[in-house]
């Protein structure tokens, strides 16, 4: 049988889990090609347009001149800091220059409304963003006690089961506020001229993390069941004396 035992299942399906929702939780500004939503915005003072990705800890801006700019990783972050650039394309042994941009709410969002919406708002929906850490936190521990169940399974199952339902219900959340945050992002900014966005894997990722944490229980009962009763051929010594 190896090291292959009743947990196995529920143990390899939470560990899945927990690896989905780190990369959630780690995503841009760490790993930038995993966020949550993808918008075009103006450049000030041209007509171009950069790209902005949303993730768990910030953001990342990246400009039609190739430079990229990420926010520092943080819970809770809001737009409209200021943004200083090193402009790379000035001929040699001139000096450098340098342009400032500000990446501000309003104006990825075209508010012509009569106030402004302020940065500070911004940062405090992000903070709710923290879920997703919750949610990863739980799922290892969730895949802790599921490895060490193989000791001593029973009650590490009974744990690692109870702990993978508490992290499923904070995935869920985590879920349902990026869709409703994200997508009414989304739809604000296709309404705007010219404004294009587009949903991320970020967003997915955390759905499939749910569901695996949401149905962990019934891989641990399917192990118990299965590998149990067919592993390492276990039989009652009294019935082979006939």
């Amino acid at each position: 049988m190896g090291c292959i035992g009743p947990a196995t299942p529920g143990f390899l399906i939470t560990l899945i889990a927990a690896a989905l929702l780190g990369l959630v939780s780690f995503c841009v500004p760490y790993f930038e090609p995993i966020f949550f939503l993808k918008a075009a915005i103006p450049v000030v003072g041209t007509d171009l347009r950069g790209i902005i990705t949303f993730g768990t800890l910030g953001y990342c801006l990246k400009f039609p001149n190739e430079t990229t700019f990420c926010s520092e990783p943080q819970v809770g972050y809001k737009l409209g800091e200021l943004i200083v650039i090193e402009n790379r394309h000035q001929p040699v042994g001139e000096q450098v220059t340098y342009t400032n941009e500000r990446a501000d709410v309003n104006q990825l969002l075209d508010n012509n409304l009569p106030f402004e919406i302020p940065g500070e708002v911004v940062k405090w929906i992000t903070y709710v963003l923290v879920l997703h850490l919750v949610a990863f936190a739980l799922a290892t521990l969730s895949a802790s006690f599921g490895l060490l169940a193989h000791i001593q399974e029973i009650p590490l199952v009974c744990c690692s089961t109870l702990i993978s339902g508490f992290a499923a219900t904070v995935a869920m959340l985590a879920f349902i506020f990026d869709i409703v945050l994200f997508a009414l992002t989304k739809k604000r900014i296709d309404k705007t001229p010219g404004g294009r966005a587009e949903m991320g894997i970020a967003i997915w990722l955390t759905l499939v993390g749910f569901l695996m944490l949401f149905f962990s229980g019934c891989f641990y009962v399917f192990g118990r069941c299965c590998i149990s009763s067919s592993g390492g051929g276990r039989r009652d010594p009294e019935k082979g004396r006939h």
